[in-house]
């Protein structure tokens, strides 16, 4: 063995390339760790948010405004609501236009969606062509409001695509949970349907009025 290899220097850059190369890898595993959680929060196809995490998310919001009751807290939010969102229309376009512009029309509403709510707000593909938001510290007023911003601008912007937007506003009570929030911004979301479509109905109308 040649005494030039043997020379301590060269062990010395040897142990660096093993530092470089084992840092390049746990550099590409923290990425692919970060990716995987990503995917996990998130549709593939509109890159809202997914229905586990909305879920999971409004779970602890709807804990927070109970406790901060209880603890009688003046920080923390006070009212939360949720808005279900359903296209109308949108069968007939991936009927007649394919699924690639059903895709796009759905991505495109997605972006719309997003661009009408705050950055602490939370929007999510529920399923098929249903997307639900959940808006925190407004009531179910401001809910319909911001419900109304979103129906209008996916109107004017979609026109040419025939799609609308009927949506259904709830907001928490004292009692409710996820699933009742749910049940109330559904069940709304499907009166706005059956009534005329591309329009926007507050839970509360409907459950006064006896119309459920």
């Amino acid at each position: 063995m040649s005494n030039e290899i043997l020379k301590p220097e060269n062990f010395v850059e040897i142990d660096k390339n093993k530092e470089s190369f084992l840092l390049e890898k746990i550099k590409e595993l923290e990425e692919k760790i970060k990716k995987l959680e990503y995917d996990s929060m998130h549709d593939y196809l509109t890159g809202l948010h997914t229905r586990k995490f909305l879920k999971e998310r409004a779970e602890e919001i709807i804990s927070s405004i109970k406790k901060k009751k209880q603890e009688k807290r003046e920080e923390g939010y006070d009212s939360f609501s949720l808005l279900f969102c359903d296209l109308d229309n949108f069968k007939a376009v991936n009927d007649i236009l394919g699924h690639n512009e059903g895709d796009g029309v759905l991505k495109k509403i997605s972006e719309i969606i997003n661009n009408k709510v705050r950055s602490a707000d939370i929007v999510s593909r529920w399923a098929g062509d249903e997307i639900a938001v959940g808006l925190l510290g407004a009531n179910e007023e401001e809910a319909a409001e911001i419900a109304e911003k979103i129906r209008i601008a996916v109107a004017e912007e979609l026109k040419d695509a025939v799609v609308t937007l009927s949506i259904g506003a709830a907001s928490y009570e004292e009692g409710l949970d996820m699933k009742s929030m749910t049940e109330h911004s559904d069940k709304a979301m499907y009166f706005a349907k059956k009534s005329g479509r591309n329009k926007v109905v507050k839970y509360s109308e409907i459950s006064k009025d006896k119309l459920i």
